[in-house]
């Protein structure tokens, strides 16, 4: 007697493989990913009025954008003369590695909702065998 293909081991396994994989890569992407490679490039580089929802800089407990706007920071040219610094010599790089964490984790979630569906079927395609062998 030939013996018939249970699909739903079949497909519990073979989901199960797959996306078992891709939920292991994101979630260990997402906790143990390189988190310095995500930096804003140097020529990107944001100005400060750009990034004020995303960091705030005190110096002497003041803003940043405070001492820019009263002149009240100076820094030394190559030539060693002091000048006052504006804001269009402030630049910031921004590391966007939460957004990436975020993302990865997203994908995470939806990938761990199939792979919870592909052991589902596995473990009904499991009992579904056992009592194809004890009706044999």
């Amino acid at each position: 007697m030939k013996r018939r293909i249970n699909e739903m081991l079949a497909v519990g396994l073979t989901g199960t493989f797959i996306f078992g994989m891709i939920f292991a890569s994101n979630f260990m992407d997402a906790h143990w990913g390189n988190k310095n490679i995500w930096w804003t490039h140097v020529a990107k580089a944001l100005p400060l009025e750009q990034t004020k929802e995303n960091f705030e800089l005190y110096i002497g407990g003041r803003l940043l954008q405070r001492h820019l706007e009263q002149g009240t920071l100076l820094a030394v040219a190559q030539t060693g003369k002091p000048y006052k610094v504006v804001s269009k010599d402030v630049r910031v790089r921004l590391n966007n590695w939460n957004e990436i964490k975020a993302q990865r984790l997203n994908n995470a979630v939806i990938t761990a909702f199939f792979l919870g569906i592909s052991i589902a079927l596995l473990v009904m395609g499991l009992i579904r065998l056992v009592q194809s062998k004890e009706n044999q």
